[in-house]
């Protein structure tokens, strides 16, 4: 992440600004007492990284919010707009300028509700980006930082360290306001790959930004916005997924999202007449978790009729639910629901109506006579292991996805036939191959589907003598964000906050693993 700050960074002065970087694991070390900073300090990395994490998610839990460390960013910003205008002689206050020709590189974000309050503030000012890396190659630099602060040569023996690191990063088990990677890497403007490729990535981005007349979509970009806007046509209670099938070539054969099926192929459309609705939506509930319901109600009466489990009688009277219903609703909507959010039993996903996005574009291609094989399957959700496995069976090659679903157990059932976040030249060597080994299942990296169209709308290109317009880096101007300061007195008032938000001195919580 350091890294990619520094290209970010170099990159941005080509257009004459200047980028300020802010570290929120200093200001979460900072925001802590002598003895909280000295333990965190003197520890070996992973150690120290650890530390960091509970640090982070005992402000998120005292703050009662994942974006409990945001006040301590925001003020940063505001401190370093105010330091940077005073050094520049502003005798305006600066609660009434703004500080143009500035970046602020924030690295990095840990939970979604931190990229809420900032696009809450900051609007089109806000541009996230989320570094595209193999697990192999972070696990790699992790183990070899681990190694370096122990004075060890023999990475390898940290292997188990950094993979409690990546797993704890991604997200904490049983707790919603733990820090959470995998709920906030997917909401990204635009994924950069942190390898070989970052430095024209992030010129790329630039270009894109700041309304470079030359900037086109690229295939992967087109396809995923297509992904996209399929998925915008599901009416599913949980979630809208959309999927595209490419052949070889990259031209798309067949599109589906999530939703309940028609008779005779396809799915319900606003439009349609004489066609019956069956969707969720129409029919008043998702049968996935209602059904969920029933199977535990089900299994609690069943241990406890048969003596395997004692489930306390209810005294509540006529007209109030069995012990084991409210056993069930304490699981799943009581205090408990965090850490039952994590068991198997609570994700099944068997019980839906819809078809899922992926089956649905396979289908589609079935229904109208359309080859897949050897084609690549653009999805805005990572595959469930029920689409896996039809994925694998119509010899589809390659997945790019999104967003991550930890509910899928995809590498656990077909380990031996999937690549999840391969390294490129695995994927490009297998592209050489009739029949590769395996399917492999990259993350997306470009622009986001969500600026697409703000990306790409085409500013003037041409002067009146029909010439193509020269293109000046020093003289650009950002393309989509406006010079508005309205974010001004909303960053005042969130930067308030800070002085609700404790110090953070519980030693022992600190250095333990399970921080809640």
């Amino acid at each position: 992440m350091r890294l990619v700050s520094q290209i970010l960074a170099q990159e941005l002065r080509a257009y004459r600004y200047h980028p300020l970087h802010i570290r929120v694991s200093d200001l979460i070390q900072s925001w802590c007492s002598d003895e909280v900073q000295g333990v965190i300090s003197d520890a070996k990395e992973d150690l120290r990284i650890d530390r960091l994490m509970n640090a982070g998610d005992l402000i998120r839990s005292a703050a009662g919010t994942g974006a409990g460390v945001m006040p301590l960013v925001v003020s940063a910003i505001r401190h370093a707009r105010q330091k940077t205008l005073l050094a520049e002689g502003c005798e305006i206050d600066f609660e009434d300028v703004e500080l143009y020709n500035h970046c602020f590189i924030i690295n990095s974000l840990k939970h979604p509700d931190e990229v809420e309050v900032l696009r809450r503030i900051y609007g089109e000012k806000f541009v996230m980006v989320s570094a595209v890396l193999s697990q192999s190659k972070r696990k790699e630099y992790l183990q070899s930082k681990i190694a370096k602060s122990y004075n060890r040569t023999d990475y390898s023996s940290f292997s188990q360290k950094a993979e409690f690191l990546i797993e704890k990063d991604r997200r904490r088990s049983g707790s919603s306001l733990g820090q959470n990677i995998s709920g906030t890497f997917h909401l990204a403007d635009y994924f950069l790959r942190a390898n070989e490729c970052i430095e024209k990535d992030a010129k790329r981005l630039l270009h894109m930004l700041f309304g470079h007349p030359g900037v086109t979509p690229t295939r992967n970009e087109f396809v995923m916005f297509e992904a996209r806007s399929n998925a915008l046509r599901s009416g599913d209670l949980s979630r809208q997924v959309g999927a595209v099938v490419t052949n070889s070539n990259l031209e798309i054969v067949s599109r589906g999202c999530n939703e309940v099926p028609t008779v005779g192929g396809d799915t319900y459309w606003a439009d349609d007449e004489g066609v019956l609705d069956t969707r969720d939506y129409a029919a008043g509930r998702d049968f996935n978790a209602v059904k969920k319901v029933e199977i535990l109600e089900e299994l609690f009466e069943f241990l406890d009729s048969n003596s395997f489990l004692k489930v306390e009688s209810s005294n509540d009277g006529p007209g109030h639910s069995k012990s084991s219903q409210r056993l069930v609703s304490q699981l799943v909507f009581g205090d408990k629901k965090g850490a039952f959010k994590d068991l198997r039993v609570s994700n099944l996903i068997e019980f839906g109506r819809m078809v899922h996005a992926e089956m649905f574009a396979l289908m589609e291609a079935a229904r109208r006579g359309l080859a897949v094989e050897g084609g690549t399957l653009y999805c805005t959700t990572f595959p469930c292991h029920m689409c896996a496995r039809h994925i694998i069976a119509a010899g589809i090659r390659e997945v790019f996805y999104i967003e991550p679903y930890p509910k899928s157990m995809t590498q656990e059932l077909y380990g031996d036939m999937v690549s999840i976040e391969p390294n490129p030249d695995e994927v490009e060597q297998s592209r050489n191959i009739s029949r590769p080994a395996k399917v492999y299942f990259q993350p997306f990296h470009g622009a986001a589907p969500r600026i697409f169209q703000a990306a790409f709308e085409m500013p003037k290109r041409k002067d009146e003598q029909g010439y193509r317009l020269p293109y000046d880096e020093e003289k650009a101007r950002p393309k989509w964000i406006s010079l508005s300061k309205s974010h001004i007195p909303l960053e005042a008032m969130f930067a308030s906050v800070l002085r609700s938000v404790p110090i953070v001195a519980d030693v022992t919580a600190i250095t333990g693993k399970n921080v809640q």
